[in-house]
């Protein structure tokens, strides 16, 4: 059935107010005939039936939970920025193995033919373990602090027309809290986590990136490239010092090189394009004209240099391929769930998924970083 016409329900409106007056005598104002009338025009598809109706918004958010509970889990778990840097696996239900094979040099002189000479010990094979741990989002909402702002949303400039309701009230609860709750795991679980399961924030969520260096460095698996505090001045050269450490067997491969926003920026003003010609050639410049600018070539290098906020006021360099990055999430599983719960004025929303970082392979040759925790 199609929707009637606004024109056409102001004038069913203005009808029904004079047989409801002529019925019972009672007259009415042409402001209580539209409001009268108001309530009996059909409601945008996807909105929620009345936002300040908790009930009707409880089973309403609800049935969109369901519905949509694996893309909305996996938005939190997933994103570009994590994809760009690691090596991404799903469906990591607890621990996961990451083999690796490291193998001395054998070859070796072969002119006596008759001559055994087996090379010791040359094949090894390991192990990391890339454990995912139990993360939560425990929520309450209050809609009639948020229907304000979704009303301003859908009234702002652009947003009128056929799009006017674009974004049911049900979806833009949940935008918000996907938002910030890919914001908690990307600026403070991924690399500065620290697991402590008595916790009730973000750093506490698993070991991070940065604590799984530090516990690597004190076990002597790796050892730190001295490069004191990084500067405005010095930043290429302790950059390229940290790319020099790197294995030559690594080096004719793509790496990565991860610093944090200040000491990224610090490097792109010294390679201005404008100032440089040749940055504008084609191998770059889909890095160094984007709009926002977050990865840049380490010139020199098979090297691309990567901003990465998770790091905050860190100074540690971290120079490796993609590949021996893992990060391991749960996003399918039933463990990933969403609940919602009516409390009154107000909903509890409850999530649940698994989230973990590892790295593949520890030594000198496969990842160098520098001094600065």
């Amino acid at each position: 059935m199609k929707k009637r016409s606004l024109s056409l329900n102001l004038m069913l409106t203005l009808m029904m107010g004079f047989v409801f007056t002529a019925l019972t005598g009672v007259p009415l104002a042409v402001g209580q005939v539209i409001s009268f009338g108001t309530a009996m025009m059909p409601r945008p598809t996807g909105v929620a039936l009345d936002a300040l109706n908790i009930a009707d918004l409880n089973a309403s958010l609800g049935a969109y939970l369901r519905e949509n509970r694996d893309v909305l889990i996996a938005e939190v778990l997933l994103d570009t920025g994590f994809e760009d840097k690691f090596e991404v696996m799903d469906d990591v239900k607890d621990e996961v193995p990451l083999p690796r094979l490291t193998m001395t040099n054998i070859v070796q002189p072969g002119l006596d033919k008759t001559d055994w000479n087996p090379t010791a010990n040359a094949i090894r094979f390991g192990a990391r373990i890339l454990k995912t741990r139990d993360l939560k989002v425990d929520l309450n909402i209050i809609p009639q602090v948020l229907e304000k702002t979704w009303l301003g949303y859908k009234n702002r400039k652009g947003s009128g027309g056929q799009n006017q309701f674009q974004m049911p009230f049900e979806e833009f609860i949940m935008r918000y809290i996907i938002a910030k709750a890919k914001e908690d795991i990307h600026l403070n679980s991924i690399y500065r986590g620290v697991y402590n399961a008595a916790g009730t924030t973000p750093i506490d969520t698993m070991d991070g990136l940065l604590h799984l260096i530090s516990d690597e460095i004190t076990a002597t698996s790796m050892t730190p490239i001295v490069t004191g505090a990084i500067t405005a001045i010095n930043v290429k050269e302790k950059l390229l010092l940290v790319y020099d450490g790197i294995d030559e067997a690594y080096k004719h491969k793509p790496t990565q090189m991860l610093v944090n926003s200040q000491i990224f920026d610090w490097y792109v003003r010294l390679h201005d394009p404008l100032a440089n010609a040749y940055l504008v050639r084609q191998d770059v410049q889909s890095l160094a004209s984007t709009p926002m600018l977050n990865m840049f070539p380490l010139f020199g290098t098979n090297c691309t240099l990567k901003r990465e906020p998770g790091l905050g006021a860190s100074q540690r360099v971290i120079c490796t391929p993609k590949e021996n990055m893992v990060y391991g999430v749960d996003s399918m599983d039933d463990s990933g769930t969403i609940m919602i719960e009516q409390e009154k004025r107000t909903l509890n929303l409850m999530m649940d998924f698994k989230a973990g970082v590892q790295l593949k392979e520890v030594n000198d040759k496969a990842i160098r970083v520098n001094d600065q925790a």
